[in-house]
């Protein structure tokens, strides 16, 4: 039977540039992040709203990411998917979520896996599904995405920052979760 406990939540009562998680202890298998967002950033298209993430701290580049992306942005209504590639980056793009531009009511979700975090004999990966729904002054309605991740790093996680763009504003929250198999 799977066991999941939450460590630490985090709820903005004003906008932040970042949330971070610390001292996390090293006595779960996978950590898991799960929140709740939304973003000041004024900017349209699937770059908007981006969520970033640094492990320990960690700005060398030592991030490569594989995204792919789903929804009808600055399209009117009409659904287009995509996917790229990203790498020797200082940090992850791990999701992204609804900006100034989306009604002020919509707020995306993100659940980040952490697989392995403290297992110092394989390098991190990091596995996220976020998305949004609501309809916007520019005509970008909604988006789902799936993004994988590689940390070039093998010591282990005791520390989850979490930034974008511009502040997550009011209202969104954060609650990390430590999972083990049994």
């Amino acid at each position: 039977m799977a066991v999941i406990e939450a460590i630490s939540t985090t709820y903005l009562e004003a906008d932040a540039a970042s949330v971070t998680f610390s001292s996390i202890p090293s006595s779960y298998e996978h950590l898991q992040v799960r929140a709740t967002i939304r973003s000041t950033d004024s900017g349209a298209g699937g770059y908007s709203g981006n969520v970033k993430c640094r492990l320990n701290g960690q700005t060398g580049t030592i991030y490569t990411t594989r995204t792919m992306q789903g929804g009808d942005f600055n399209y009117a209504g009409s659904v287009s998917a995509s996917s790229w590639a990203g790498g020797s980056d200082d940090y992850m793009n791990i999701a992204y979520g609804p900006t100034s531009l989306q009604d002020a009511a919509t707020y995306g979700n993100m659940i980040i896996d952490i697989y392995d975090y403290a297992n110092t004999n394989k390098n991190t990966t990091l596995l996220t599904l976020s998305g949004y729904g609501a309809g916007d002054s520019d005509g970008e309605g909604m988006s789902v995405n799936l993004i994988a991740t590689l940390a070039d790093y093998t010591s282990a996680i005791d520390t989850i920052l979490l930034f974008g763009h511009n502040n997550f504003v009011r209202g969104s929250e954060f609650t990390l979760y430590g999972l083990n198999s049994s």
